[in-house]
């Protein structure tokens, strides 16, 4: 269990990980100097971002996205012109090559379906694979086909995404979408989106990761894995902003 934490929390690399790894030198500095401040400090850093709380209020400022049980009793007929699913690819068996689109673009597509039907909207969703044989035709199998469907496809990043749903709305003349994405990516979507001239009224998410409970203030991996993929959030809005995109 160490090992799987140990290896989740350096997979990437992250704030977290780079602390845990210089925790060792610091401890032989300590030893050979005498001076237990380097060890201190970087025991008291790993420590404090151990805590889901502090995570969680870096990533508060863009954890903008709404809930689906919210937006489901919030919007009604004529409040979109569209609903929109971005759809995070495939996952692939290591062993066997398989590949299964993922929990996440199954659960969006599926709530977007339901959406799309009680404001009676088309439905866009927005593939990664560049000839759209990829998650599309799995996906589009587990509607029931009673909703207009429209699809575009290729997109490597949040940014495509959004130049390919821009030019498929505005080509049969959309001009609003609710949106479907990741919770960390809400704000980017939306920025993105916005960006390209579409108007978003919501941006839905599985789960509002910002959102604290008691176990936040309790010390564990988990706070790591918010300090970890929030900064990875941040400096991709800020490379987002540098290249023009939001």
């Amino acid at each position: 269990m160490l090992d799987y934490a140990l290896v989740k929390l350096i997979d990437g690399m992250s704030l977290p990980g780079v602390i845990l790894i210089f925790m060792p030198v610091t401890l032989i500095l300590s030893a050979m100097t005498r001076r237990k401040r380097y060890f201190l400090a970087n025991s008291i850093i790993l420590i404090f971002l151990s805590f889901p709380v502090t995570g969680k209020l870096l990533i508060a400022p863009i954890d903008v996205g709404v809930t689906y049980q919210d937006a489901i009793a919030q919007f009604r007929f004529g409040d979109s012109d569209s609903v929109v699913v971005l759809a995070s690819g495939l996952q692939r068996d290591r062993e066997t090559g398989a590949t299964l689109p993922s929990m996440g673009s199954f659960s969006r597509v599926k709530r977007a379906e339901k959406l799309a039907k009680q404001i009676q909207a088309p439905l866009l969703v927005s593939g990664t694979d560049p000839q759209g044989q990829g998650e599309l035709p799995f996906l589009m199998e587990q509607l029931d086909g009673s909703e207009e469907v429209l699809l575009t496809f290729g997109a490597e990043g949040t940014a495509d995404h959004a130049a390919n749903i821009a030019t498929l709305m505005q080509s049969h003349k959309l001009n609003s979408a609710i949106v479907f994405t990741t919770g960390i990516h809400a704000y980017r979507t939306r920025a993105v989106l916005e960006k390209q001239g579409v108007t978003v009224n919501a941006v839905i998410v599985g789960i509002k990761d910002s959102d604290l409970t008691w176990t936040d203030f309790v010390p564990g991996f988990e706070g790591f894995f918010y300090w970890k993929h929030g900064l990875k959030e941040y400096a991709g809005l800020i490379a987002y902003y540098w290249r023009g995109l939001i």
